[in-house]
Order: structure tokens, then sequence, then C-alpha cells
């Protein structure tokens, strides 16, 4: 899983060498297994993959899994539903009959936890307050998601990831991008975000805890305890995706960096910052 993640999203701000010491993996051993050859079975799913993306795309996204499976089954496959099912599942595909995700059943996590930030945004030093979020982008596999982190003292986004599944993992990175990137000391820090499945995992508290953050969790349904972070999204959509045409993962990867990294944190003017960049405002501190 930590390979397979370096592999992703090495670049030349992230590179393999400073993901290997943060994942506390070894550069030899990701090199190995760069080089590895693939197993027959892991050949015979990529091909069954490949094969399933391709009929979904073929019928505009309509068929759900079972579909998919009689789909392969008729062209000679050998494979069962749940096999299919669970290959989908990894590569985020979603039939466009689906309901968008937030409007289900919630999954079972820890209890959720006060809201202690209590609409408190501004804040009087870096690294005391980070907020987090996930939202969701149509795409022309499924859909894509972001989590990002950002620093409420210069609303600077200091960690993001997205991929194609909206899980626990996915704030594990941003979070694990945060702190490489700002390495605060440990304690005294307050993490808020809401009541989400992902944020209420049993990896992704122990992660904070452990490093000694307070964590709050906003009242459910209220959005307004996140503002921040719900602005940041609305940004991102209004200001940068709407005027594209619908992407691909890869692509909205790509142009989700260049908004973050390149114009939402050196360039954009923030009004709640006295005009200036979240990176302007903290150079100037």
């Amino acid at each position: 899983m930590k390979f397979a993640f370096i592999k992703r999203y090495r670049s030349r701000r992230w590179t393999v060498v400073l993901m290997c010491g943060v994942l506390g993996v070894s550069k030899a051993g990701f090199y190995r297994w760069l080089s590895r050859r693939p197993s027959p079975q892991v050949t015979e799913n990529e091909r069954l993959l490949r094969f399933l993306l391709a009929e979904a795309d073929r019928q505009a996204g309509v068929p759900g899994y079972r579909k998919l499976w009689q789909a392969a089954v008729n062209v000679g496959f050998a494979c069962s539903q749940n096999r299919v099912q669970r290959l989908l599942q990894r590569a985020g595909y979603r039939s466009t009959r689906a309901l968008r995700p937030g409007y289900r059943r919630p999954k079972p996590g820890l209890p959720a936890l006060p809201n202690l930030l209590n609409r408190e945004f501004d804040v009087t030093a870096p690294n005391r307050v980070w907020v987090s979020d996930i939202t969701q982008v149509r795409c022309h596999e499924g859909w894509w998601y972001l989590a990002i982190v950002m620093d409420l003292y210069s609303r600077r986004i200091v960690g993001w990831a997205g991929g194609p599944l909206n899980d626990s993992h996915l704030v594990e990175r941003a979070l694990r991008m945060a702190w490489a990137a700002r390495q605060p000391s440990s304690g005294g820090m307050l993490f808020h975000s809401d009541q989400g499945a992902q944020y209420r995992s049993e990896n992704v508290m122990r992660w904070l805890t452990e490093r000694g953050i307070t964590l709050s969790m906003s009242r459910r349904g209220n959005c307004w305890d996140n503002a921040c972070a719900e602005s940041f999204f609305a940004q991102l959509k209004e200001e940068w995706l709407r005027r594209l045409a619908r992407q691909s993962r890869a692509e909205l990867q790509a142009e989700a960096e260049y908004y973050i990294e390149e114009y939402y944190d050196k360039v954009r003017l923030h009004g709640a910052l006295g005009g200036v960049s979240p990176k302007a405002f903290e150079a100037a501190a």
C-alpha cells in the first residue's frame, strides 16, 4: 500500500526519498517493489478491469456491477460478481444511476466528538488549528474525491489528497502531507472536521491522538461549523473547475494541484487576510 502510494504521487516536490522517509520505508525496497513482475492473478485482474471500464464507457456509465459482470461472462471471462464489484470499487467506478455519495446511510465508526472550535475561525498563530473536509467531483470514470487540510491561521492548504475512493486512507494521505510540510511541534493543536465516517475511523483518530492533537467535530448537518473548508471547495469549483469540461481523474488531480499550490496559496487574494495570499500572509508574519 505504501509503495503504491509513493509510485502514484511521487513528483519533483514529493520525491521518492522524502516520501520513503515520511512513510518509514526504504528507498531500495521501493525500487525492488517497482521492478517486480506482476503475478498471473494481478495480470488477469487488470485485463478484466480494462474490459469492465471499456464496457461501462461504451454504455455511458449506466450499468452497475451486475450487468457488467454479465457482459464479462458473455465474452468468456471466468469471474464472480463479488470479484467484479471489488475491482470496480477499487477503481472508483460508480454507475450514473447510483445516488450521489453523502445521501447514503453513514458507515459505522467511533462516536462523534464535540464541537470545540465553535466557529472561532480567527487564529493568531500557525499550526494551532487545522480544519479538514472532503468533496467529490464527477469525472469520466465516475467520481473523484478530494480531501484537504487547511491551517486556519493563514487559510493555507497545508495538505491534500485526491483519489477514486472516499475513505479514511484519503484523509490519512492529506494529513501525512500536511505533517511533512509543516512539521508542527507535538501537542497543542486542534483538528476540526465534520462527523463523516472517514474522520471517525479508528486509524485516523489514532493517527491524530498519537501526535497529541485534540479532535473537534461539527454538529451533525451543520456545514457552517466548518465554513472555511466548505468555502474553499466552493471557490475551487466556481473559480476553476466550472469552466472545464468533464475531466478524467488524472486531469482533475493535475488541476487541483495547480489550483492549490500555484494559485490559491501563492496568488489568490483573501479578504480575511487583509487582501494578500496565504503564502504572503505567512511570510509577513
